[in-house]
């Protein structure tokens, strides 16, 4: 702490460590806010050494408003106020003062307090002039006030204005008391009860001596929006922390039958007259406000109150870091993927793979329907929720179908096959589905940037498909069979495929562990060795702006393999490059992390610049380098430990779910080791890989997002297996575990490849065919469905017997 004997050196540290410190929350509460408007994975970078923030907010259309927003400090204070008899006579003075110029002020003589002579020698007394009087009065001030009430002063929005320039003159400043503060309504209330003219209220507000509000943003503790049925009017529901609520309670205690202003940035949203004390630590503001500015009223208090104001030094909109080509490339890969799912499953289960197929295009269309009801952004980790929920959509209708035709080869018929087979199917889908969701509630609840908007898209996903596959398919099937059609769940190719297997798993597994235990030796080695390739996103880096002859902004993917191909160290890594357009598409903004340590490598990182922009002219014809800067990392502190405490507290509720559910620990376990050999195994693959591959394997905020969706779909492979193990230990309790296990697995070996198999193609056709700049991300969720495969059968499986 600091003293009086303090030196200059040690004054100065401790403010720079408040600025710095100042700077978190800062970032912390603006992230917070901008997740409150709803915009998905905000980007927000600090730049500690010139205090400003950059901030990046995917898909806003209405700038404005989310200025607005952003500038707002939000810190709400609740003020006293002055009444006409406290403050009326320095008011009256204010008003026949400003009938005067500046320059003329001079010539104005006040004779005493209570008493003001004008220019013209015609004496009032300050004391006769009435409320209407002073309303009534024909220039200056006087004139543009409509109506004068005991605590405000009512003006048109034409005349808000010039009553501004009046106010703001030092020499009316100069009347009123020094802890007075004026303040105007924040909507346009009846200022004139005869005419019913619409205008704003002017407060004095009593600022206390210490500057400081006796309530503040500090005391509070949650918002809501809410409804008072007395006035009809829309309201902010204010609760209050428990110091909170007791200033509260003091302060309407002291003001009782007079009137508080709850402001925020100098503006009066509410002023409730105070009938008795308020206790119980709750308020409400009632500002005449729509639900939707009620709802950002609400958000801007629940995102924090900032430190200091903000002031915007740019804007710019910014173009897609993918180019229109690769963007286009992959919607149509994606679509062809689909097309092929579609038709392997009416190839595979003939008439109910047509039944599947309208269940999963209708999932889809409520998923995409959803998302666009919601106003999201679609991104990398949002395309990464859907991807994963498609698996899951064909899964629960592979599990019915299997079951179905399993209740067929047993002599069932059709509607009975049905029956039965929706219903045993049922289990299995419902344990798959609540692990990813209670995971997904984790990633949600605790996470932030691409984590969030992962697990949004993915819980939507899971009621989406949930419901298409149990309702929609169940629906479609009674229709046919009540039309006197037949639906048949396999065709002239398929049928008895994957019958009559029986692959020894179990006898296997020690050969098992040994190819596991090479992969997981050899991924910890690259990790440790090679180590990561951290994006710009995670290292930070140098940025440049960059001014194009031609469209660069049509060559993005181009330059960019230019501009990698040029930034490589002398041990033959590849540096991280991010590129995006900037206010048009001849302007680029390029930033990479090349020789990141070097303080005084400026000069190096930019002639290495100019070496792959030139690699390019051809494409995009001369430059300039306009501007250059230095970025620190956009991933926080925050983020990255928050995400570790989403997932660490993932993996919990997932240990103690599948535990309720099977009742044996050994379940539990046989999940999370499988799980964590997943993620290991595709971490090393990225490590040893990278610089090698043709194509980014930078671990950016999309690979977060990949990770995620491998732990998802491993956890959701793995409980559909083990639900099968629990069901034969229920109905064969005579045989042997292992023949028990093994029998299970193969009798599951149909679902799991088929899954597999159409989640596999999907990414494999947008791997092949979607674009360079989203192939690592394809990538790494392609290891993680292989991986998560073997690992259901050949890891999980055979933990739970050996434990």
């Amino acid at each position: 702490a600091l003293g009086m004997k303090s030196t200059d050196e040690e004054v100065e540290k401790f403010l720079k460590g408040k600025e710095s410190a100042s700077m978190d929350g800062v970032a912390e509460i603006m992230e917070r806010r901008i997740n409150q408007f709803g915009v998905a994975q905000p980007n927000i970078q600090k730049d500690a050494t010139t205090n400003r923030l950059y901030v990046e907010l995917p898909g806003v259309q209405d700038e404005k408003t989310v200025e607005e927003k952003i500038k707002t400090t939000a810190n709400l204070q609740f003020y006293e106020n002055y009444t006409y008899n406290e403050i009326g006579q320095y008011f009256q003075q204010a008003v026949l003062l400003s009938q005067q110029t500046e320059n003329d002020v001079e010539e104005v003589a006040v004779l005493d307090s209570t008493e003001l002579t004008a220019n013209d020698s015609t004496e009032t007394s300050l004391n006769d002039l009435s409320l209407d009087d002073l309303s009534n009065n024909s220039t200056g001030l006087g004139s543009l006030l409509i109506n004068v009430y005991q605590y405000a002063m009512g003006a048109t929005s034409e005349n808000k204005a010039a009553v501004d320039e009046i106010m703001n003159r030092e020499d009316i400043k100069s009347v009123f008391p020094d802890n007075v503060k004026f303040m105007w309504s924040s909507n346009l209330e009846t200022v004139n009860s005869e005419t019913k003219e619409k205008g704003y209220l002017l407060y004095a507000i009593k600022v206390p001596s210490n500057g400081k509000p006796r309530v503040g943003g500090t005391d509070i503790k949650n918002a809501t929006t809410g409804y008072d049925q007395r006035e009809s009017k829309i309201t902010v529901d204010i609760e209050m922390t428990v110091e909170g609520g007791d200033k509260w309670a003091q302060m309407t205690a002291d003001n009782a039958d007079k009137i508080v202003s709850i402001t925020m940035d100098n503006v009066v949203f509410s002023a409730p007259h105070v009938n008795e004390p308020i206790t119980g630590g709750r308020t409400q503001i009632s500002g005449g406000f729509t639900i939707n500015e009620a709802k950002d009223l609400a958000g801007l208090l629940n995102g924090g109150s900032l430190p200091a104001p903000i002031v915007i030094k740019e804007q710019t909109k910014v173009g897609p870091t993918i180019g229109a080509e690769n963007s286009s490339a992959g919607l149509i890969s994606f679509g062809f993927a689909l097309l092929l799912v579609f038709i392997y499953m009416v190839f595979y289960y003939g008439k109910a793979g047509i039944i599947a197929d309208i269940a999963l295009f209708a999932n889809i269309l409520f998923i995409f329907g959803s998302l666009a009801s919601f106003g999201a952004v679609l991104t990398l980790a949002g395309i990464a929720g859907i991807v994963l929920t498609i698996g899951m959509a064909v899964d629960a209708n592979v599990l019915i179908f299997e079951r179905i035709r399993e209740e067929q080869a047993n002599g069932k018929d059709v509607k009975s096959a049905i029956d039965t087979g929706f219903k045993k199917a049922l289990s299995s889908i419902i344990d798959a589905n609540v692990t990813t969701m209670l995971t997904a509630i984790v990633l949600k609840s605790f996470g932030s940037g691409p984590i969030e908007s992962f697990a949004t898209t993915l819980i939507i996903g899971i009621f989406t498909s949930v419901f298409a596959a149990l309702v929609i398919t169940r629906l479609l099937m009674t229709w046919w069979m009540n039309k006197g059609k037949g639906i048949n769940f396999e065709t002239k190719l398929t049928k008895g495929a994957f019958k009559n297997l029986n692959f020894n798993f179990v006898g296997k597994r020690k050969m098992f562990y040994v190819v596991s235990g090479i992969l997981v030796a050899i991924s910890l080695g690259a990790i440790f060795t090679r180590h990561l390739n951290p994006s710009v996103e995670f290292s930070g880096g140098r940025s440049f702006g960059v001014k194009f002859e031609k469209r660069a902004g049509d060559h993005i993917d181009e330059v960019k393999a230019n501009l990698e191909s040029a930034f490589v160290s002398e041990d033959g890594s590849k540096a991280s490059v991010a590129l995006k357009t900037k206010t048009n598409s001849y302007y680029l903004d390029i930033t990479t992390n090349y020789l990141l340590s070097h303080e005084n490598g400026n000069e190096e990182v930019k002639e290495k610049l100019k070496e792959g922009l030139n690699n390019s002219k051809e494409l995009v014809g001369s430059y300039e380098i306009m501007e250059s800067r230095s970025v620190s990392s956009t991933v926080s502190k925050e983020l990255v430990s928050s995400s570790t405490f989403a997932i660490v507290l993932s993996l919990i509720i997932i240990f103690a779910y599948i535990l309720m559910r099977f009742g044996r620990w050994q379940y539990s376990t046989g999940a999370i080791i499988a799980m964590l050999h997943d993620v290991v195994i595709v971490l090393g693959v990225f490590a040893l890989l990278h610089g090698i591959l043709p194509f980014n394997m930078d671990i950016d905020q999309a690979f977060i997002a990949a990770i995620l969706t491998v732990i998802g779909y491993s956890i959701n492979d793995t409980v559909v297996v083990f639900d099968r193990i629990r069901e034969d230990f229920g109905l064969h309790k005579h045989r042997g575990e292992e023949e028990e296990i093994n029998k299970s697995l193969n009798s599951t070996l149909s679902r799991t490849i088929n899954t597999s198999m159409t989640t596999f193609i999907v990414l494999l056709i947008v791997f092949l065919f979607g674009g360079a700049a989203i192939k690592g991300f394809i990538f790494a969720l392609m290891v993680g469905v292989v991986v998560g495969t073997y690992s259901s059968l050949c890891i999980a499986t055979p933990v739970l017997i050996d434990f």
